[in-house]
């Protein structure tokens, strides 16, 4: 039988204990304060990112492995698989994508055949939860092609529901007017916000309060779900451990699910979306 390794970015926000039960490697995107520039996951923890996050003027820059970073991990773990399936954080947020494809190309022809670079069309949890679904194909002993339907169909489905405790971030990232950030601020707006088809952020609505839009995702995903009991539900939060411990309990009363998958945002999501982001990913209705 031939060996499969997985390979996915730091993006996918699982923590450690996870990514080493299930056999997953991680290759890290980049986060630069100032004249600094750190490996995600692997030169600065969460609780350091947010730390600098709160104290920076300005936001920090981000950026996805360059081709040669990938050719280094391919050649090296050809060396050890005879197949790599590589999963990328969302094509419609990254260029992650194009340069895992494209260290693909850089390879020599039979290398080439055998490494599959797969666009999650996700982030965070949601990209984590089809890391772990590969792993779990993997260890059941399918072939990288069936994997790779399988995921497919899997993606297609998937929900990427969010909301944000604060506006500020929107606004340093010039996704919003300092005007629109203040006026959000002082009528308590929380917007709701999911990912498209094609992996990217979009407006749904907005409510007013932080309990109101947390139970929002739970009811959006209650209307959405296709057979909630059957699933493996993810959540992602920022600085929010013990909402999200809750939320996991209330979904597992609420829907009977089979399990429930809790990470934490680190750096390259958390600059976009700063302290209090709040996600919910199931398989919704086809």
């Amino acid at each position: 039988m031939p060996t499969i390794r997985i390979i996915t970015d730091s993006a996918c926000d699982l923590d450690w204990e996870m990514i080493q039960q299930a056999g997953i490697e991680i290759i890290p995107l980049h986060v630069t304060f100032g004249a600094e520039t750190y490996k995600d996951m692997m030169e600065i923890t969460r609780e350091r990112f947010y730390e600098m996050l709160a104290r920076a003027k300005e936001l920090p820059r981000t950026s996805q492995p360059s081709p040669s970073d990938y050719v280094e991990i391919y050649q090296k773990d050809l060396a050890e698989a005879d197949e790599l399936l590589v999963l990328t954080l969302s094509s419609g947020l990254s260029g992650t994508y194009n340069a895992a494809s494209l260290a693909r190309g850089m390879l020599q022809a039979e290398q080439q055949e055998r490494v599959w670079v797969f666009d999650t069309k996700a982030a965070s949890v949601g990209q984590g939860l089809l890391a772990l679904e590969a792993a779990r194909r993997v260890k059941a002993g399918e072939t990288t092609a069936e994997i790779v339907k399988a995921l497919e169909s899997f993606r297609d489905r998937l929900a990427s529901v969010f909301t944000l405790d604060t506006l500020v971030y929107l606004e340093k990232g010039g996704r919003i007017s300092k005007v629109q950030a203040m006026v959000g601020t002082i009528l308590n707006v929380k917007p709701i916000l999911q990912l498209d088809e094609a992996g990217r952020i979009v407006p749904r609505e907005k409510v007013r309060g932080r309990k109101q839009a947390l139970q929002r995702l739970l009811d959006i995903m209650a209307a959405e779900g296709d057979h909630l009991e059957d699933q493996v539900i993810g959540i992602c939060h920022a600085r929010a451990a013990q909402e999200a411990e809750e939320t996991a309990a209330e979904i597992r009363r609420r829907f009977r699910v089979r399990d429930v998958v809790i990470g934490e945002i680190s750096a390259i999501i958390g600059t976009h979306v700063g302290p209090g982001c709040f996600a919910v990913f199931y398989q919704r209705k086809a």
